[in-house]
């Protein structure tokens, strides 16, 4: 490859060279080019090279990923005609009229649910800045491995826990429920307004033993070793079961259920018993979510590759994006008498059906969780390309 030397001195010797050598260095600083070129377009960061002015002189094609018009209608105009998402605008705005020399920025972008790293690095020439370096790096797959990483190992923390513990809580509190089924007989048998406040305290007491009782059952559920017994099901038939046994449940709650039910559907292996457990959960944290008159968006489709979807939509209040990478923890959780193991029970069953647990949430908006269910058998389809409205992709 040649380098600026090789240029100065044919610029210096240019009017020596015979019209059959020049052609030949045109030629030759043209397939460089070229090369230089392809290069730039398949680098997987979107590159954007800016002048004093800030105003586009070089971009990439992985760029048109970050906006919303191609890269050859950028050039020669200001930084902010690219029309970046707010995010992005407001961290630009600051690096490029900013002190710092270099800016190294995460942003979550609301639009794509992307996660991205932005980057500003000044560019010199002849030592002095000469502009502005813009590097686009998409983190958001990373962030999913490293999120999916956290829950494999917080599984396999919780199942290296000893299961006895739970049996030794579990063992008393059996005790404590059968005495107090006892001490009620006696109470019973006695007479005077004092028994009535006897009976009262132990219906709290009996309240307490039953939760804490609940308690360890979620726990031996999630350390357990699960024994499923598969067969192949009709998807729609099991979340209409699960609409029903929870109608009355979101009725008191004024919660509308909404199905969407495709109903050409291949049939899916699983075990019914268990994946209705793992709706349930899903469909409680949706009910719970929803503090108002509200509405759960239950739909099912198949993915191209002939999978079979189950999206459970919620308009509750969110979960804040400082959450989102722990709630798939053990022992995390929100609610004054949760035990944090509701959605790490979903996780584990998902997962030993073969299949996969996705979420999207917006804080004041609402929650979807999509659980991905594979068939034994998948129809062959041709690739196709489909446009998709980001912005309403949590409702989908």
């Amino acid at each position: 490859m040649q380098n600026s030397g090789f240029i100065q001195k044919v610029f210096e010797k240019i009017d020596k060279l015979d019209a059959v050598k020049i052609r030949q260095i045109i030629s030759e600083l043209s397939t460089e080019k070229e090369l230089y070129k392809l290069a730039f377009d398949s680098l997987i960061e979107g590159v954007i090279v800016t002048n004093r002015d800030n105003k586009v002189i070089l971009a990439n094609r992985t760029m048109e990923e970050f906006i919303s018009i191609p890269i050859e209608r950028i050039y020669s105009r200001e930084i902010g005609y690219c029309n970046f998402d707010p995010e992005i605008k407001e961290v630009l705005d600051e690096a490029l009229t900013g002190s710092d020399k270099v800016v190294d920025r995460e942003i979550h972008l609301g639009r794509t649910d992307q996660r991205i790293i932005l980057s500003v690095l000044p560019l010199l020439g002849n030592g002095e800045a000469a502009g502005h370096v813009i590097i686009f790096v998409d983190i958001t797959e990373k962030r999913v491995r490293e999120m999916q990483l956290r829950q494999a190992e917080g599984l396999a923390a919780l199942t290296t826990l000893s299961a006895g513990v739970a049996h030794e809580i579990k063992n008393p509190l059996t005790s404590i429920d059968i005495h107090i089924q006892l001490m009620k007989k006696e109470i019973a048998k006695l007479e005077g307004e004092e028994t009535k406040n006897m009976s009262n305290l132990l219906v709290i007491v009996k309240e307490e033993v039953d939760r804490l009782n609940s308690i360890v059952q979620d726990f031996l559920f999630a350390v357990r070793p699960m024994s499923m017994s598969t067969s192949m099901e009709d998807i729609n038939e099991i979340v209409k079961e699960m609409a029903q046994f929870l109608q009355y449940e979101v009725e008191e709650e004024d919660i509308e259920f909404v199905l969407d039910l495709n109903e050409d559907l291949p049939r899916v292996v699983v075990d019914p018993k268990y994946l209705k457990q793992a709706f349930l959960n899903v469909i409680k944290n949706a009910i719970e979510a929803i503090h108002e008159k509200g509405e759960i968006h239950i739909k099912t489709e198949s993915t191209e590759e002939g999978d079979v979807v189950v999206h459970i939509v919620d308009n509750g209040e969110g979960i804040p994006q400082s959450r989102m990478g722990k709630i798939y923890d053990p022992y995390f959780t929100t609610k004054k008498f949760g035990s944090g193991l509701g959605l790490v029970i979903v996780y584990k069953i998902i997962k030993e059906l073969g299949g996969k647990l996705k979420v999207k949430s917006k804080e004041g908006v609402g929650t979807r969780f999509s659980i991905e269910l594979p068939v034994l058998e998948k129809k062959k389809k041709l690739l196709t390309y489909e446009e998709k409205d980001e912005s309403k992709a949590l409702n989908r």
